[in-house]
Parts: structure tokens; sequence; C-alpha cells
């Protein structure tokens, strides 16, 4: 149970990205690639930090790319105007 810890940590994170692209872009798709490219960027960083502090970035980036895929999933999905 304490890994959706991170993951839930990192899905919330995701979620404020996204809110706050989506303000500053007004386009759902844009702000969806936003978020999918910062989970991408952090699983990176996890990988050169290494060790075990790399590990927990690691589980955090995989909440982040949770969130990322549902909302290019939520982007695709509605219309947008």
């Amino acid at each position: 149970m304490d890994i959706f810890i991170p993951i839930g940590t990192g899905f919330i994170i995701n979620v404020v990205i996204f809110i706050i692209s989506l303000v500053i872009t007004k386009e759902k798709k844009k702000s969806a690639y936003i978020t999918f490219f910062a989970s991408i960027l952090t699983f990176i960083v996890s990988l050169v930090v290494g060790s075990w502090t790399g590990m927990g970035i690691g589980v955090i980036s995989s909440g982040m790319l949770i969130a990322s895929l549902f909302f290019l999933a939520y982007s695709y999905l509605s219309k947008e105007k």
C-alpha cells in the first residue's frame, strides 16, 4: 500500500501542471502534451540521479505518466472549442 503514496503524489503533481498549463495555453491537447513531456523528463531525471532517490523519483514519474495518459485520452475524446 505504501507504493500508492508516491504514485498519487505524481498524479497530483501532474494535475497541477495540467491546470496551470490549461490556464496559460487555453488548449487541452497542448496541456496534455506538456504533462506527458513533464512525466518523461521526470523519468529521465530519475535515471540520471540513480540510487534509492532515483527509484523514488521514478515511481513518482509513473504516477505522472498515468495522469498524462488520462489527460491525453480526455483531450482526444472531448471536443475542442
